[in-house]
C-alpha cells in the first residue's frame, strides 16, 4: 500500500501563500492522519526546549513535531528518545559500526544522546527490537537562544549558528547494519529525516561525515576535490578546530580527475553531494574513531526536493 502525498483541498485557497517547506509539511500531516503513522507518547522529554523559546508554539506542538512511527511492512521507521528501551540496540549498532574491533565497551554513547532524537529502522521480520539503521538528530528551533552541538568539538560553526532566526538540525552518528548496506535502509532513514525536517521547519542540516582512517594523507585527492567543487558559500563557511586540523596542501584543480575522486568518496558523503550538500573547508583527524572528518552543510529544501515527494512503500 502506498501513502500518497496530496494537498489538503480545504486549504487550497491558501496554497499559494505557503512556502515550499510549509506545503510539504502539510503533505506529511495528511499522510500522518490518514495512515495513522503518528504516535503521541505522553512522557516525551523536551529538556532542550527552553521556556518561551518558540513564539506561538505550544509544548504539545513541539512534542508532536518530533514523533514518527511508520509501519512499512517488514520495516518500522520511528523516532525514539534516550530513555526508550530500543536505545540499547541503537548504541550497540553504533558501537559495532564505529568501533568494530574494540573490546573496551559494548555500546557507543556520549553526553549528547540525552538531548537528541534518534531515528531508527527496525527489521520486524527478525524481531521487534532488531535495529538495522539509525540517525542521531539534535534540533535547535528558531529563536532558541543557545544550543551546544557535537560538531562544535571538531569545527568552528559560528557562521551556521549566528542567526537566531534559523532552525538548525545536526544529523550525525548515521550507521546501517553491515548485512543491510544495499541502499534500502539509508533511503528509509532519509525519508524519515525529510519528514522530521518538514514537521520541525528546519532550515539548515549539518553534521560530521567521515573518511575511514585517521591517516588523512590517504584522502588528499578527495579532500581537494571537495574543496574545489563542493565548498560552502562564504556566509556558511566553517573551518576545523585548530588542534584537530589535518594539515595538508590542496591539490591544483586541473590535476583532479572529477569522476574518479567522486567515485572514491565514502558512500554517505557521495549521497549528501547527490542531494546538493556543501562541504566545509578543511578536515579534522579523529583519533578516537580512527577517521578523517569533514563537515556537511545542507539546505533543507535540497533534501526535501528529492525525498519528501516519495511515498512510503512497503519494502519486503
Amino acid at each position: 500500500m502506498q501513502f500518497l502525498l496530496k494537498i489538503d483541498q480545504k486549504n487550497k485557497a491558501n496554497h499559494n501563500n505557503f512556502s515550499t517547506v510549509e506545503k510539504l509539511r502539510e503533505f506529511l500531516n495528511k499522510v500522518r492522519l490518514v495512515a495513522k503513522n503518528f504516535i503521541y507518547v505522553k512522557n516525551w522529554s523536551i529538556k532542550k526546549i527552553e521556556a518561551n523559546s518558540c513564539i506561538n508554539t505550544s509544548s504539545e506542538e513541539i512534542l508532536n513535531s518530533r514523533f514518527l512511527d511508520i509501519d512499512l511492512g517488514r520495516f518500522n521507521l520511528k523516532i525514539i528518545n534516550d530513555s526508550h528501551p530500543l536505545i540499547i540496540q541503537v548504541k550497540e549498532l553504533r558501537q559495532k559500526s564505529f568501533f568494530k574491533n574494540s573490546k573496551t565497551k559494548q555500546s557507543d554513547s556520549d553526553e549528547y544522546d540525552k538531548f537528541c532524537d534518534h531515528l531508527v529502522v527496525i527489521d520486524k521480520s527478525v524481531s521487534d527490537d532488531f535495529v538495522v539503521g539509525t540517525y542521531r538528530l539534535l534540533l535547535k528551533p528558531r529563536l532558541l537562544a543557545k544550543q551546544r552541538f557535537y560538531s562544535e568539538s571538531e569545527f568552528d560553526i559560528s557562521n551556521l549558528i549566528a542567526s537566531n532566526n534559523t532552525t538548525l538540525l545536526e544529523a550525525g552518528r548515521s550507521c546501517v547494519h553491515e548485512h543491510y548496506r544495499d541502499g534500502r535502509i539509508i533511503r528509509l532513514l532519509w525519508r524519515g529525516l525529510a519528514t522530521y525536517i518538514i514537521n520541525n521547519r528546519v532550515d539548515l542540516i549539518f553534521g560530521c561525515a567521515s573518511f575511514p582512517s585517521s591517516n588523512y594523507k590517504l584522502f588528499i585527492k578527495q579532500l581537494s576535490y571537495l574543496y574545489h567543487y563542493h565548498k560552502t558559500p562564504k556566509s556558511l563557511s566553517t573551518r576545523p578546530v585548530k588542534k584537530l586540523r589535518a594539515n595538508f596542501n590542496i591539490m591544483n584543480k586541473n590535476k583532479i580527475d572529477i569522476e574518479k575522486e567522486f567515485r572514491n568518496l565514502p558512500p554517505l558523503i557521495k549521497a549528501y553531494i547527490r542531494v546538493g550538500a556543501w562541504i566545509g573547508s578543511g578536515a579534522i583527524v579523529d583519533s578516537e574513531f580512527d577517521t578523517t572528518d569533514v563537515l556537511i552543510v545542507l539546505n533543507s529544501k535540497k533534501i526535501l526536493k528529492k525525498y519528501a515527494q516519495l511515498s512510503f512503500e512497503k519494502i519486503h
